[in-house]
């Protein structure tokens, strides 16, 4: 999308499950380890992005940002799984995948 606000080249391919994938905003600072938090962003199968700040406590899923051009929202989301690599974050996308998927749903578009 031409007003997407995050770099698709930053995509992580390995992340890809039914179209959706996962991709960082910044490059992931080394260590330490495991890491506590951190963003990243989400593209869906329509190409639309959205924000992912995640955390390893707090609610399952919550809004921080309604949607903006381009972006349908950003959230706040905990990543049930400790996470010491790409592979870990990919993991705890995957599990959190169906949140994401009915956040997305209610925003419609």
């Amino acid at each position: 999308m031409d007003d997407a606000p995050y770099d698709n080249s930053k995509l992580i391919a390995a992340s890809e499950s039914e179209g959706w994938m996962l991709g960082y905003i910044g490059i992931p600072r080394p260590g330490p380890w495991p890491k506590l938090s951190g963003d990243l962003f989400v593209v869906d199968p329509d190409g639309r992005q959205a924000g992912i700040s995640w955390e390893v406590s707090g609610p399952d899923i919550e809004t921080i940002s309604t949607p903006s051009p381009g972006r349908w929202g950003v959230y706040q989301v905990r990543f049930p799984f400790q996470v010491m690599s790409e592979q870990d974050l990919i993991r705890n996308f995957h599990a959190v995948l169906p949140l994401l998927k009915q956040q997305r749903a209610a925003i419609g578009e």
